[in-house]
């Protein structure tokens, strides 16, 4: 009796074995396909939040769902990254939308540096990319960190009292699916000297195909 149940229990053992070695083969597979982009092993819903966007109006999580929201994090006095990551969102778009078929593909500027950032900033910031899936928003910060830590980002005000001060934020970019879910984070990539650090437009493009296919499997 004694040594069945061993043999129930050393079974078992292998069967969880097999199971567990399984999925992290499979999810290995899986991220050696991607280029750019860092697969979550599990989605992850995304936290309530209440921003407010260029024109003014409430932007919570509700607004999240039954779309693709790709998020970045920035501000509009940045000199490099913002703009130019911003500007590959934009150029990005048709090819994004087109994958995505029905689905609405919006992109998401989240300013971190609400005390220069108004909305009426924002909105002029927007002008540039002359783009409407392109959304500006900000936050106090109570509202901000919470959520940019939620969705694997960061930022940090440098400590300087004058009116120049700098924001260091990420490069990344999140990609949140139609249920509201962060899946995915694209990573830029490694800088040359002299140049900062950016996601690059066909990596994200085909990083997203491959994303879009195994979120619906």
């Amino acid at each position: 009796m004694e040594w069945a149940m061993q043999k129930f229990w050393l079974g078992v053992v292998a069967l969880l074995a097999v199971v567990v070695l399984g999925f992290t083969y499979q999810l290995l597979q899986q991220q050696q396909q991607l280029q750019t982009a860092y697969r979550l092993p599990e989605p992850r819903v995304v936290k309530a939040f209440q921003l407010m966007d260029a024109e003014n109006k409430p932007v919570d999580v509700q607004q999240l769902y039954h779309q693709w929201t790709f998020v970045f994090v920035g501000y509009t006095s940045c000199p490099d990254i913002c703009p130019m990551t911003m500007a590959m969102l934009s150029g990005a778009y048709p090819e994004l939308q087109k994958l995505a078929g029905k689905q609405p593909v919006q992109i998401w500027f989240v300013s971190v540096d609400p005390k220069r950032d108004t909305q009426t900033q924002l909105h002029s910031y927007m002008e540039y990319f002359a783009n409407p899936a392109i959304r500006a928003m900000t936050a106090s910060h109570d509202q901000l960190y919470p959520f940019v830590r939620d969705i694997d980002l960061m930022y940090a005000i440098a400590n300087d009292t004058s009116d120049d001060y700098r924001v260091d934020h990420s490069a990344s970019i999140a990609l949140i699916d139609a249920q509201g879910r962060l899946i995915a984070s694209f990573k830029p990539d490694k800088a040359a000297a002299g140049m900062p650090p950016l996601v690059s437009r066909e990596k994200l493009v085909a990083d997203f195909a491959v994303l879009m296919q195994q979120v619906t499997q």
